[in-house]
């Protein structure tokens, strides 16, 4: 069964249900449209509201998803630069919360070499205006 057949079959009203799970209808709407999946804990309550298991709403290949692999551990080249750097104390706690992947970097050391990049790119255009300006001194 689907989660609307379901939630019919009980008798009960989408409005109804989305408050007692804590959402509004508007989203327990897109449930039920497969618009997007609850979140665990909303899952949860669902599953306790209406008496069902998940896979009494879903198939298997649309809830459990195989954890991506874990990546290969690279070789460290012998020519990578180790850096140590102090932030702030706040720092640590915004990389955990996936503001680097947000904005598209993979991991810190993807962002670090970002970093480099702009500072270099800066470096060069300071250099090159340097060579384009009178020295002092100079006619």
């Amino acid at each position: 069964m689907k989660l609307k057949e379901i939630r019919v079959a009980k008798g009960r009203q989408q409005k109804e249900l989305a408050i007692s799970v804590g959402t509004d209808e508007p989203m327990m709407s897109k449930f039920e449209n497969y618009k997007c999946l609850p979140t665990p804990p909303t899952m949860k309550l669902i599953l306790k509201e209406l008496g069902c298991s998940v896979e009494d709403i879903y198939e298997p290949h649309e809830v459990y998803y195989a954890p991506p692999a874990k990546p290969k551990k690279r070789k460290r080249k012998s020519n990578v630069y180790r850096l140590t750097a102090e932030l702030p104390e706040e720092a640590r706690e915004f990389f955990k919360s996936g503001a680097l992947q947000k904005c598209g970097f993979q991991d810190i050391t993807a962002w670090a070499n970002w970093c480099y990049m702009q500072l270099k790119r800066t470096h060069q255009e300071i250099l090159q205006k340097e060579k384009t300006s009178p020295q002092p001194g100079s006619k």
